[in-house]
């Protein structure tokens, strides 16, 4: 039995060797699956974190597993994912579980190869909520069949509106499918509670059909009368803010589409504006600009005292850019990090996740040590460009590449660590180039692995925490 220096090592590189050897031994490999897994239960609390960054290092490193057996075996992840009952509050702005929030991960890799099983996970995740995972999956199903993608937003709609009681920020969440571009979202503080796209303005197009923004604006319109039965004097802050930000945001489609409903919500919002919380009581009529807000976020961080909470702060600003397609903005940010590691860290994952997407658009890129990346970040790029190569029937160069980055990590030598999860990428790779090469490879890796485990050096470095689920 191999003996790992941490729970973690243990769960990223068993995930890895299981991921690779598949093909060859699927027994041994479901079972390092499974062993994976559960040791991600027993990741300690670090005192020097807290208790919060050993849940979020536990749902990386369960995210990582379960997406590399979802791509194997979807019932296998679903195996896994039973065993997990707990919820989880992580991110108060994703409430829902974190079982439904890895389903919807793997969904999303599942797409393109298995889109039906794709769809048919998203639509077992329904019952636990609709959260911005959500979303990008309808996104991206759209891009491939709309007529899918709109059948699966009208049970994601059902869903919604027959919970009880209906949450107003899963409706609005919707919203983005039907009336933002590249399905922008926004997340708000609304009386100190998140509230979800309730940013003035950001509903400004018709990207969906007029048949389902009519049955939107129904379900919509259900919801609201509901919340406004109640007496507005009855209701919390947080309840008339979210109610009056969320008719703002309609207003404009139910004038264009049931002027007749437009005219009773205007009556709700005018019952409401004496009861809200201050900040919203002065609405702009034309609301900031894009930069403007950028202007204002950057701002508001500069004056932040506090070094971590400035920190966070920026990442947050540069993950927002991230996700509208602004790289160079985001990475401009990101070098206002305070910290150095999380800076450079972010920096890292920013430029993997753009030359990822550029590799997918058929862009080449220039020698990938110039970019300044880790050592696991440097493989990733190198194991996406030779597929990407072996896509185009280019193998020999594809095997030429993998080769190289292979003799380039085995001769580092200053993270063990980071060169097992690096070699178990790359040779996973160049076993879908050429098996007969890959796989003695493979088995001295895990030789090495068992000798090093046996008797694990004391200057062997801890594997630290692998990039955030923000960027991945």
């Amino acid at each position: 039995m191999r003996r790992f220096r941490s729970p973690e090592a243990q769960a990223r590189v068993q995930a890895k060797l299981a991921d690779a050897l598949w093909a060859v031994d699927e027994p041994l490999a479901r079972r390092l699956f499974e062993e994976a897994f559960v040791a991600t239960s027993r990741i300690e609390d670090d005192p020097k974190e807290g208790s919060r960054a050993a849940r979020e290092k536990k749902y990386r490193l369960r995210q990582e597993i379960i997406r590399r057996a979802a791509r194997r075996d979807p019932a296998l992840a679903d195996q896994l994912l039973a065993r997990l009952s707990e919820a989880d509050h992580i991110d108060p702005l994703r409430p829902a579980s974190e079982r439904a929030r890895h389903r919807l991960t793997s969904a999303h890799d599942l797409l393109r190869e298995n889109p039906q099983q794709a769809i048919r996970m998203v639509r077992e995740s329904l019952d636990e909520g609709v959260i911005d995972f959500t979303l990008f999956f309808l996104d991206e199903l759209r891009r491939r069949d709309p007529q899918q993608a709109d059948r699966l937003f009208e049970r994601a709609l059902q869903s919604v509106v027959r919970r009880a009681p209906p949450n107003l920020n899963e409706l609005l969440l919707l919203g983005s499918y039907l009336f933002t571009e590249r399905t922008r979202i926004s997340f708000s503080i609304i009386a100190g509670r998140p509230a979800v796209n309730v940013m003035p303005g950001l509903f400004a197009r018709e990207v969906g059909s007029p048949r389902l923004i009519r049955r939107y604006l129904d379900a919509a319109f259900h919801v609201l009368t509901l919340m406004a039965s109640a007496p507005a004097h009855r209701l919390a802050p947080y309840e008339s803010g979210l109610m009056a930000a969320a008719i703002r945001q309609l207003l404009p489609f139910y004038e264009r589409y049931e002027p007749e409903r437009a005219l009773f919500l205007s009556g709700v919002l005018s019952q409401l504006a004496p009861h809200l919380p201050e900040p919203l009581r002065a609405q702009e009529e034309t609301p900031p600009s894009e930069s403007e807000q950028l202007t204002a976020a950057l701002e508001r961080a500069r004056k932040e005292t506090h070094p971590e909470k400035r920190d966070l702060m920026y990442l947050r600003i540069a993950y927002a850019l991230y996700t509208q397609g602004r790289y160079d903005a985001a990475r401009e940010v990101a070098e206002k990090i305070a910290d150095p590691k999380a800076r450079a860290k972010t920096i890292s994952i920013l430029e993997t996740a753009i030359w990822r997407e550029r590799i997918a658009q058929g862009i080449e890129p220039p020698d990938v040590r110039s970019l300044n990346l880790d050592l696991v970040s440097e493989s990733l790029l190198i194991v996406e460009w030779a597929m990407a190569l072996l896509r185009k029937q280019r193998t020999d160069e594809a095997k030429l590449l993998l080769h190289g980055q292979i003799a380039r990590v085995l001769a580092d030598r200053r993270e063990r660590a980071s060169q097992w999860l690096a070699l178990a990428g790359l040779l996973g790779a160049l076993r879908r180039v050429d098996v007969e090469e890959a796989l003695p490879l493979l088995a001295g890796l895990v030789r090495a692995l068992d000798l090093l485990s046996e008797n694990p050096p004391p200057e062997a470095p801890p594997i630290e925490g692998e990039q955030t689920h923000l960027f991945h």
